[in-house]
This record gives C-alpha cells, structure tokens and sequence, in this order.
C-alpha cells in the first residue's frame, strides 16, 4: 500500500474513532433524524473535471495541491432505523480557498486552479464513504458549507449541506436558520478535530447522511 493510501486509511479511521463519541448513535432499530433537504443553489457544476474522485486537493496533471486546510471527512448513508445503504453515490461540491466555485461557468482563471471543486464516491457494503477536501470556507452572505447530494436506490434524492461547528456566521446563516428541528440542525452541524499526527494542520470529522 502507497504511503498516500496508507494515510487516507488512517485519517478515515481517526475521523470515525475519535468523533464518533461527540453524538450519541441510536441503535439499529432506532429512529434517526432524517437529514435535511436543502437547496442546490445555483452553485452545482454545468461542466465537471476530468478527474471525478474522492479528492478535491489535487487536480490531474497539476504538481500543487490545493490552498486551504486539508480535511477529511467520513460518514455513513443510513436510512432512519440505522442500516447502511451500500451503492449510494455521493457528490460534494464546494467553493475554494478564495470563495469561487468552479464548474459554474466563471472565468477559467479565477479561483484556485489546484482545487477540483466537485468530488464523488460511492459507499461501500456498510454504507461508508470518504473524501479529502478542504475545510469550508466563508463568502459574502453564506457561512462555511459544503453541498452534499446522495442518489441511494430505490430512494429520492438527498441534496443537502454540511456546516462546521463553532463558525460565527452560521447562526446568522438564512439557510442554516431555516431548519426549525434542533435534531436536523445537529445533523448537518459537523465538528472537527486536529488530524495533527497523520498531517500537520489537518482536519478530520464524521458525517452521516440519514434518508428519510
């Protein structure tokens, strides 16, 4: 195994490990709040990259990596009573370092040419999944997010976004507001921790997608 995957793996366990004891997990059995629905917005690619994958931070055939925070985050597709939803396809996309989005019809030239903007995975036969990207940042009048869209079988579509713990802007966020359950709130509120030992000044969190 290359050192690169060796470390995707070990970040992929810690991200699971050391934050899973931030939220009690119900039982299998158990009813979990569904993820919100949220809106697309009119951010979602109009073109895609070449190099459709699990990670944002480097961009085929370009030698630097992105700018920003490196974060990894994990997560399960689940349906409420708990069992993973395996062959679900998850796509992220996000703005870079600087507040651009890519993909959207912008010039070529702006934005940070390392970051590939648009990432996507399908989850294993426990419903898990993994991407590196970077941590979300803000732009004017939306707080730090990343989109999230999972195509499950035999299930609708979830669109919806993720928000880190602890960002000022977010309570003041009009999307983020307009989730009236403290339950749904929580589940699309991530928080991170220091993936110092794997790599300095990474982040890595767990993100469940729950499907109503």
């Amino acid at each position: 195994m290359s050192p690169f995957h060796e470390r995707r793996r070990v970040l992929h366990w810690i991200g699971a490990a050391v934050l899973a004891p931030l939220a009690a997990t119900p039982a299998l059995g158990q009813d979990r709040a569904a993820t919100p629905r949220m809106t697309e917005g009119p951010v979602y690619p109009r073109s895609f990259p070449q190099d459709v994958d699990a990670d944002l931070t480097r961009v085929a055939g370009r030698a630097r990596g992105a700018e920003g925070t490196p974060l990894e985050v994990t997560g399960r597709v689940l349906d409420r009573s708990g069992r993973p939803r395996a062959g679900s396809r998850i796509e992220i996309w996000q703005c870079d370092a600087f507040g651009h989005y890519h993909h959207v019809g912008a010039a070529a030239e702006s934005g940070d040419p390392n970051f590939q903007g648009f990432g996507a995975v399908t989850t294993d036969a426990e419903g898990r999944y993994s991407f590196r990207t970077i941590k979300p940042v803000p732009y004017p009048g939306r707080t730090p997010h990343i989109h999230f869209a999972v195509q499950a079988p035999e299930r609708r579509e979830l669109i919806t976004q993720m928000y880190v713990a602890g960002e000022p802007g977010t309570a003041r966020d009009d999307l983020y507001r307009a989730i009236r359950d403290p339950r749904q709130r929580a589940a699309v509120t991530l928080a991170l921790e220091p993936a110092n030992g794997i790599e300095d000044g990474a982040l890595a969190g767990a993100f469940d997608l729950v499907l109503a």
